[in-house]
């Protein structure tokens, strides 16, 4: 499993574009560190370095949002919020996983295999869904 960036994913401008590449760098470590179960502090550190970046690149967006009058700013700010939520309930989820003993039973495949799922589609869903409807509103680069 591995998230490919690709011209559907682009919202054209380069800041937003450039961390969005960066946030799926982070998801697609992870997919690869899921494979490699004894790498436990790998996997947390990562998915704490996506914890923290998101957080980052949800409040860049949103000045972006604000500098530009995006008429859809408090709906795409409240989704940043439950995408953060979301993201700790993945997290904790994870914690979950890199404590089965086991780590080369089904259950932790099972669960593994669930977890980059669900990681895929949480930021994946959102840039197709939330962000494509900046398309337009923001400039091609930007100063931040």
């Amino acid at each position: 499993m591995r998230i490919k960036w690709d011209g559907k994913l682009k919202i054209g401008n380069k800041l937003v574009d450039a961390e969005h590449k960066l946030i799926i760098s982070l998801i697609n470590a992870i997919f690869v560190i899921l494979r490699h179960p004894e790498e436990r502090e790998e996997l947390i550190f990562t998915i704490d370095q996506l914890s923290k970046f998101s957080k980052e690149h949800f409040e860049n967006e949103e000045k972006l949002q604000i500098q530009c009058q995006f008429p859809h700013y408090m709906e795409n700010k409240l989704g940043h919020q439950k995408l953060l939520l979301e993201l700790d309930n993945i997290r904790d989820s994870f914690d979950n996983l890199v404590n089965i003993s086991d780590k080369r039973s089904e259950a932790y495949n099972d669960e593994a295999k669930r977890l980059a799922k669900l990681l895929q589609n949480w930021f994946v869903v959102h840039i197709l869904k939330s962000d494509m409807k900046m398309k337009g509103y923001l400039p091609i680069s930007s100063d931040q």
